[in-house]
């Protein structure tokens, strides 16, 4: 069987910007570095963006439809699977699904080793309020140190729903990253899991792909998509209305 990573790097490269990014959102809109607090904003929502759409066009593991999946699957897992091996549980995962499907489950039995059931929901939470967050900043302002360069779209009608989503957005995510932590640390240390190793190498011995990954440019040409579409809007962008 070919070896192949299970992340590939596209993939790894915007998990990884990601806690940094936030790391330096909170720094910066803590000690005032609004200007600094946009551009590490306008980048995570380039990347994240991107791993949306690389959800659809990237490598096996990443895409949505090799590891999200419905409702009694993750309730099997919560209540079964989350206490067996990593290949009991993906057989769990498997044999859960519609007996129709079984021509299928070599497919499923290799995305079993990616993200599981319970993960992949956490995945998505966060990326989608990571997405919300960095939208919503463009369209919120302080009325002192700092205004939105999409505020004023659609007349402005949308500031005060943006900055209210920006502040409860803030907290929301703290809850998920926190959440996500503690599932890392239960997975890595109590259950012995190599997640950490698995995505900063893209693989570790027993947790490889037999599938072929997708090349980096296709993820250069979503990202350059990206910042083309956003530098336009914010370029484009009405200012903020003179009153005197």
């Amino acid at each position: 069987m070919v070896k192949n990573p299970v992340w590939d790097l596209p993939t790894r490269f915007i998990h990884w910007c990601l806690p940094v990014g936030i790391g330096l959102l909170w720094w910066t809109g803590e000690t005032g570095r609004m200007e600094w607090h946009s551009y590490v904003g306008y980048t995570l929502v380039v990347l994240v963006a991107t791993r949306f759409v690389w959800g659809f066009v990237g490598s096996f593991h990443s895409r949505f439809r090799n590891f999200v999946r419905g409702p009694s699957v993750v309730l099997s897992y919560v209540t079964g699977g989350a206490t067996d091996s990593p290949a009991t549980a993906g057989a769990r995962v498997t044999s859960a699904r519609s007996d129709s499907a079984k021509n299928l489950g070599s497919e499923r039995a290799a995305a079993s080793v990616g993200h599981n059931p319970l993960g992949a929901y956490s995945t998505l939470a966060l990326l989608t309020v990571l997405l919300l967050q960095g939208v919503s900043g463009m369209f919120s302002i302080d009325d002192v140190t700092f205004d939105g360069p999409l505020a004023y779209y659609f007349e402005g009608n949308y500031i005060d729903v943006a900055s209210q989503w920006h502040d409860i957005g803030w907290q929301v995510l703290q809850v998920l990253i926190a959440l996500h932590l503690l599932a890392i640390t239960w997975y890595q240390f109590k259950r012995g899991h190599p997640l950490v190793q698995t995505m900063w190498f893209g693989s570790r011995p027993g947790r490889e792909s037999e599938h072929t990954p997708v090349g980096i440019g296709r993820a250069i040409v979503v990202v350059t998509v990206f910042i083309a579409v956003l530098a336009t809007a914010i370029n484009f962008a009405p200012e903020a209305p003179s009153y005197y």
